[in-house]
């Protein structure tokens, strides 16, 4: 006998990690050049993906063990401890088994389409998926260690029903697990498990608000439920590169994503800046998709903020994790200000000092404004390439015309020179 329990509580940490890993796959990515800072996100992930395998192993081994043990015992068998490693090799190789095989469904195309459908039918169906890879593995392995066909048919007889059983309820728990943790967030989840934020706190983060241009009149043009199947759409194709660079999307108001960022050194930052160009590289390349489903190509408003902010849970039966301070109502007025400077994505001066660029991305000025609600003037800047690919000029008519040139701020001159 062997454990399911060794890949429920394993592979829910390495099919969540790797989840991450793989996930930009789904957004129709184009093949480009690996950049040095790519090439440390991509090494990163793959760390995580290793540490979170090795997380499966060690967990598996020890509730196979655990379980091999008990069974001996319920069965009187009279092996004793001697049957504690017997049954962490079966656990680590089932749980690392079912483990990788659920992946490997969940990143495909058999993914994908269960991504589109209601949540209780695709619930139900990840769970058989879940069980039957799960029994397939058992079985394999039963005939691997048991190595006698009598015995092996005396356990199909008697004891795959029950396996069979907890297989079903195992793969039940470990499918509800992540689709809470899908509903809630990750982090959100963890957070309130823990009680982090059971107390107000402060914590220095980074925040991007972006919504889709031009929504009222799409809209108008499409009706309401077009529009909401095509904002849900641009938000599904984004949510692989936020969560590919670490992002957390705190909520979705109407057709606008709010997404924050721990705030830590200027390395890590750096991922901010590599989501966002992700963001823009994945809607240029859904464009037809787009403007064949919908006759509209969706472009984002992007304001971007760094700073402090108060957290803390709020509310009884939605509870909630809330945001509140002059950091995020400044991404607001940024994001707002794009409209006003015909820009994509805007930010201020002391944001842009937490967040470097490489390569031919830099800062560009637009010039000092004073944002709605705000009594000094604030030095905003845009993020380009020398091809013009990040910011673009908007039009409510036109989303794509060419890129104003800006020039550079004297006081961004040094910071991208660090």
């Amino acid at each position: 006998m062997t454990t399911p329990g060794g890949f429920a509580l394993g592979g829910l940490s390495f099919f969540t990690a790797h989840k991450r890993f793989r996930a930009g796959i789904s957004g129709g990515l184009r093949i480009r050049c690996t950049t040095p800072t790519e090439t440390r996100t991509h090494g990163t992930q793959m760390k995580r993906n290793i540490q979170a395998f090795l997380f499966i192993a060690i967990v598996g081994g020890v509730i196979g063990a655990l379980y091999g043990l008990l069974i001996d015992t319920l069965l009187d068998r009279g092996n004793g401890i001697a049957a504690m490693p017997r049954g962490a090799v079966r656990g680590i190789i089932v749980a690392s088994a079912v483990a990788g095989l659920e992946m490997w469904v969940s990143a495909g195309v058999i993914g994908q389409w269960l991504r589109k459908m209601a949540f209780g039918p695709a619930l139900a169906l990840r769970v058989a998926i879940t069980t039957l890879i799960l029994l397939t593995v058992l079985s394999t392995t039963h005939i691997v260690f048991i190595r006698d066909l009598q015995n092996y048919l005396v356990w199909v007889q008697r004891g795959l029903p029950n396996d069979f059983m907890l297989a079903a309820a195992m793969a039940f728990l470990v499918q509800v697990m992540l689709a809470t943790r899908r509903l809630i967030g990750a982090r959100t989840l963890t957070n309130f498990l823990l009680g982090r934020y059971s107390r107000p706190t402060h914590e220095n983060r980074i925040f991007v608000l972006a919504d889709m241009v031009g929504s009222t009149s799409i809209a108008e043009q499409l009706g309401d439920a077009a529009a909401l199947d095509m904002i849900s759409s641009v938000f599904l194709d984004i949510d692989p590169a936020i969560r590919r660079h670490g992002g957390e999307v705190h909520s979705y108001v109407g057709d606008e994503v709010v997404i924050s960022w721990a705030q830590r050194d200027r390395r890590a930052n750096a991922r901010v800046v590599r989501c966002l160009s992700d963001i823009t590289r994945i809607l240029e390349t859904r464009r037809p998709y787009y403007m064949q489903r919908f006759g509209h190509a969706p472009t984002l408003r992007i304001g971007v903020a760094a700073g402090p902010v108060a957290v803390g849970e709020c509310g009884w039966e939605k509870r909630q994790v809330v945001y509140i301070g002059d950091t995020i109502n400044r991404a607001k007025r940024l994001q707002e200000a794009c409209k006003q400077h015909s820009v994509c994505l805007l930010t201020d001066e002391t944001s842009a000092m937490h967040l470097p660029v490489s390569g031919p991305t830099s800062w560009r000025a637009v010039g000092e404004t004073t944002l709605r609600g705000r009594a000094n003037p604030s030095c905003l800047v845009t993020l380009e390439t020398s091809a013009g690919e990040h910011a673009r000029v908007i039009s409510e008519k036109s989303f794509h015309l060419p890129l104003q040139i800006l020039n550079k701020a004297p006081r961004l001159q040094q910071l991208e020179s660090n």
